[in-house]
């Protein structure tokens, strides 16, 4: 029995009238660098050294884990400054490096379905945890992009060329007992492993197309807005906690994309009845520690200029959310931690997830059976990091 449905609307059946393309520079994470009154939130988020302390998942062991967690996002990509350099480079130099083959080869275009099937395969195969396929809505891209350098932050044109017609969105999974122990340390070393997933994948699966003969730009948080393009893909919808939410994962993932001018055969959008859960819900807005996401229906009235108009949704409290991190010394993850849709695959959450879509009555009935049980509570940092019983060579 189907546990989703197939929709003929994407992100747009979100949108009320016409949208312009976001300018990045509104972002939460780039108004510190130009906007006067959040100078002072940029200086303690990005800049005040942190000191460790004895407390489980504040610990330098901790601190040390996240910041080994990021580096290949930090040192090899840099997504979240921008991107177009490393892992997330636009241009290739056309050489293959091993094996050698000549250059310019091109594979010829006969059933655009064989490509989709490989592109999926090479996605999941470098590390994606879900690929979906949708054209490209030229609305999702950043109009300007703003890029974070060594100087300060600078607005770029961030021209996606009109060949580019196809958008791959991946979904990299977060680990969940992790993110169990949010806010504290190992939930943040998931966080930052996810990122330095994204670029891997990303950037593996960019270089693949590049090799068939055709355009790619691998992307994080960069040059286009990911989580439209994964509702477009078919990964999920949009949830109070202002997060994709996906079948198999829930909220707990992190997303990149590719853009192409590689032929794909695009996915349906779907839906499995996350709206309807979520306006009974309300886990996540009870347990957000800075008070930033909304209760009640959905608007499309926006906080502040870190939200995007003409759009129906819950909007999250970027502000409020992002001086919590700052006076928290490490990001949180609540709103995922806290989330009903967030659990491990399984007979017994598979089957819950069917009956959210399928029959929609018993929602509180599966909301009541997440409290009894317990799944949103905090867990042990000083637990996550004791060996499993699987380690006893150690």
């Amino acid at each position: 029995m189907r546990s989703v449905n197939f929709v003929d609307q994407g992100a747009s059946r979100y949108l009320i009238g016409n949208v312009e393309p976001y300018d990045q520079k509104n972002e939460m994470f780039k108004r510190p660098f130009w906007d006067p009154e959040m100078r002072d939130l940029g200086e303690k988020f990005y800049f005040t050294a942190i000191e460790p302390r004895e407390k489980p998942g504040y610990r330098l062991s901790d601190i040390s884990a996240i910041n080994a967690s990021w580096r290949l996002e930090r040192e090899f990509a840099l997504g979240v400054r921008g991107g177009r350099t490393g892992f997330y480079a636009w241009d290739w130099d056309g050489k293959f490096g091993y094996p050698r083959v000549p250059s310019g080869l091109k594979i010829k275009i006969d059933d655009p379905r064989t490509n989709t099937r490989r592109v999926k395969k090479a996605a999941v195969l470098f590390g994606a945890s879900l690929a979906g396929i949708c054209k490209l809505d030229r609305r999702w891209i950043y109009s300007p992009a703003y890029l974070l350098t060594p100087e300060g932050g600078k607005t770029d044109a961030n021209v996606v060329p009109e060949e580019f017609k196809y958008a791959i969105a991946i979904a990299v999974e977060m680990n969940y007992d992790a993110i169990r122990c949010s806010p504290a340390g190992p939930a943040s070393i998931a966080t930052g492993l996810g990122y330095s997933k994204m670029a891997f994948t990303a950037g593996l699966l960019a270089q693949y197309i590049r090799g068939l003969g055709y355009q790619a730009i691998p992307c994080g948080n960069d040059t286009a807005c990911s989580i439209p393009i994964a509702i477009d893909a078919g990964l999920g919808e949009i949830a109070r906690n202002g997060l994709l939410i996906t079948p198999q994962y829930g909220p707990r993932v992190r997303l990149a994309k590719v853009l192409t001018d590689l032929p794909l055969i695009p996915d349906k959008p779907i839906e499995f009845g996350v709206r309807d859960f979520c306006l009974i819900c309300e886990q996540c807005a009870k347990k957000c520690p800075s008070k930033s996401i909304m209760f009640g229906a959905p608007t499309d009235k926006p906080h502040n200029i870190s939200n995007r108009e003409g759009v129906m949704t819950w909007h999250i409290n970027a502000e409020t959310c992002l001086n919590f991190w700052a006076d928290n010394h490490t990001d949180c993850s609540n709103c995922i931690r806290t989330c009903p849709f967030n659990k491990p695959p399984g007979l017994l959450h598979d089957g819950i997830r069917w009956g959210i879509n399928n029959a929609p009555w018993l929602n509180k009935l599966f909301l009541w059976g997440d409290d009894v049980f317990g799944y949103g509570k905090k867990g042990d940092s000083a637990r996550f990091w004791m060996l499993d019983t699987g380690s006893s060579m150690l």
